[in-house]
């Protein structure tokens, strides 16, 4: 088992990496009243008296104080917490930095309590922010990454980010001699190769164990030659350095050399006076349990299982390490029996953490913070919004004014010559439909008229003819010439039946061809309206609908269709359209149907959709007849019924 270390930060970019199974609370520090603080150095910052600067570095360094009491905040708590100096670091570009020091602060405030999705989300604003800056490749959200594995144990996931960052880690010593990336990204690399020595460690692969180690010695020494740069970031550098030569020493059995690196890490406390150490006295507390454990000391073990059992959980996991302790002193100490009885309490431990790590979503709570923080944002926008208001509308009004009048002027004459060739298209259309309406009129009057005419004339004097036949026929007597004159007879009968036939098909056959044309008609007019494949069309006309509808009706209905159409179009984002024509007691009915929003919907559209309607009633109205609307979000419904006298 080897402790990973993960401190405090400052100003810039430094993160907070206490370790997450130890609280801080052990160091009896007072508890702080937050808000109250919080409120005493804004006022401080308000008067004078410190720079922006300064405040961040202040406030920086109480609110890692307060995570140091162990002090957990609700996003939304944090982020009234943090109002001003969010109000300061985004007002001017020369505070960019400060813009990742705030959201490492939520980010530490999500790492310290185990809240996986809301680091994640954190990580990845550290990172944009951190790329606004000229920082291509700040590692942040694969450290975070690391550490989420590391705490499932999942080496596998934690090595297969380091191979892919590999070529660039392996670049970092060059880049940090020649000054070409921050510092901190030094140490992002170095807590990515703390959990990735321990990966290859427990897969005893002696060789990945090495080469990591020298990756990590070289980036630590390249970092040491550009001292003295920030305390807080030599400080964790040093640390990160002792800790994996103290991991290779264990690895290697090396128990007395990885003693005194615990003791050059128990002396960083006096180099570093100036700096937060308190967590160091915690994290000695388990690597000198290891390493007492190691070189089989019963006695100091037991002393160190003392003080590691007196100090307060952030996470449960203290537990099942605890146990597992016990039951190895006690192994060591040949009581098996308590030992096995240890090593149950560990497990059980460790179990319930497998089943709370299973239940955990860690996506949820990604989204989830990632839409609470957005919300906390988009309030508070809004609200400086409204201070602008006024402003704002009056540039808006003044802009629109101008705007709108260079558009008036530019398209006034655009859009009356499409208007005027719309009227003219639809004007020709109508005319055409009008024009063979009127041709298949005449054509009808000219056929009735020859029916009429072969009914009353030809057709009259075939029967008369006939008769004389049959009257002749019953006065011969010879019956050769008798059977040729009912031959005769019976001829002329056909003759009769097919000219008085032919005399009702021509009257009346032209119903038929008239219903035909109008169904025409009204296809040319959809396809002239309703161009391509845009549209679903269904057009019928029940047979005989039109037998007594006059051509002025017709042409009116042709109008009716033609303005719902244009409605359709413009304002109801139609995909399928269907047009029937039927009649029922005396009326004919037309309806016309759209799958569109709906006239509720399209109020929008104003008075050109209602001129629309007005158009189609008063065409109904002249037809004496009655219109019935229907419409909601599933599409609208036309009903058009007039008197079949018309």
């Amino acid at each position: 088992m080897n402790a990973k270390f993960y401190p405090t930060s400052f100003f810039r970019f430094l993160p907070l990496f206490f370790l997450l199974f130890v609280s801080l609370k052990t160091i009896g520090q007072p508890k702080t009243d937050a808000q109250k603080e919080f409120n005493k150095l804004d006022k401080t910052y308000h008067s004078g008296q410190i720079s922006a600067e300064q405040y961040f570095i202040k406030t920086d360094s109480l609110t890692h104080q307060l995570f140091s009491e162990g002090r957990h905040f609700e996003t939304k708590e944090l982020v009234n917490l943090l109002n001003l100096y969010e109000e300061i670091a985004w007002s001017k570009p020369v505070y960019s930095r400060a813009r990742v020091s705030y959201y490492f602060l939520f980010f530490n405030n999500a790492r310290m309590f185990k809240k996986k999705g809301a680091s994640m989300y954190y990580a990845e604003k550290i990172t944009a922010e951190f790329k606004k800056n000229g920082e291509k490749h700040p590692l942040v959200e694969q450290l975070q990454k690391c550490k989420i594995y590391e705490e499932q144990r999942l080496y596998d996931k934690v090595i297969d980010i380091f191979k892919t960052e590999k070529k660039y880690l392996e670049t970092l010593p060059g880049l940090l001699r020649q000054n070409k990336i921050d510092d901190a990204v030094a140490l992002n690399a170095m807590y990515i190769l703390s959990p990735t020595l321990t990966g290859y460690i427990k897969m005893q692969d002696t060789t990945a164990v090495r080469q990591v180690y020298l990756l990590a010695m070289q980036i630590g020494n390249a970092l040491q030659e550009k001292y003295p740069i920030k305390r807080t970031q030599m400080l964790y550098n040093d640390l990160l350095m002792i800790d994996i030569k103290h991991s290779l020493a264990n690895f290697e059995h090396r128990y007395k050399d990885a003693m005194n690196l615990l003791n050059l890490m128990q002396g960083l406390k006096i180099t570093y006076k100036d700096q937060a150490t308190n967590f160091i006295d915690i994290n000695l507390v388990r690597l000198r349990l290891e390493n007492y454990l190691n070189l089989k000391n019963p006695d100091s073990l037991q002393l160190y299982i003392s003080k590691y059992e007196a100090s307060s959980n952030f996470g449960k996991s203290q537990s099942a390490d605890l146990a597992e302790f016990k039951a190895r002193l006690e192994a060591l100490k040949g009581n098996h029996k308590e030992a096995y009885a240890q090593l149950v309490d560990a497990l059980q431990y460790e179990r319930q953490l497998e089943a709370n790590l299973l239940t955990e979503s860690s996506d949820l709570l990604y989204a989830y913070t990632q839409a609470e923080h957005t919300s906390i944002a988009l309030e508070k926008t809004e609200k400086a919004k409204q201070q602008r208001t006024i402003l704002l509308i009056l540039i808006s009004v003044f802009a629109l004014i101008v705007i709108f009048t260079i558009y008036i002027i530019t398209s006034y004459r655009s859009r009356k010559a499409s208007a005027q060739i719309e009227a003219l298209n639809s004007a020709a259309n109508m005319q055409v439909i009008a024009m063979e309406e009127a041709k298949y009129q005449a054509v009808t009057e000219e056929q009735q008229r020859l029916g009429q005419d072969l009914h009353d004339g030809l057709s009259s004097s075939i029967a008369a003819f006939g008769n004389q036949l049959e009257m002749l026929s019953m006065d011969i007597e010879d019956t050769t010439l008798k059977n040729k004159v009912i031959g005769l007879r019976d001829e002329m009968s056909k003759t009769y039946e097919a000219v008085r036939s032919k005399s009702h098909e021509w009257f009346s056959s032209n119903d038929n061809q008239q219903e035909i044309s109008f169904e025409k008609q009204i296809k040319l007019l959809t396809e002239n309206t309703l161009p391509g494949n845009k549209y679903h069309k269904t057009i019928h006309i029940d047979d005989n609908s039109l037998r007594a509808v006059r051509t002025n009706t017709r042409i009116a209905l042709l109008r009716i269709i033609q303005e719902a159409l244009t409605n359709i179009i413009k304002h109801a984002k139609a995909k399928s359209i269907s047009i029937l024509i039927y009649d029922e007691m005396d009326m004919l009915i037309l309806t016309i149907n759209d799958d569109g929003i709906g006239l509720n919907q399209t109020k929008a559209a104003g008075k050109k959709s209602a001129m629309g309607l007005e158009s189609i009633r008063r065409r109904v109205e002249y037809l004496n007849g009655k219109i019935n609307i229907h419409s909601d979000t599933n599409g609208t419904e036309i009903t058009v019924s007039i008197p079949l006298t018309q």
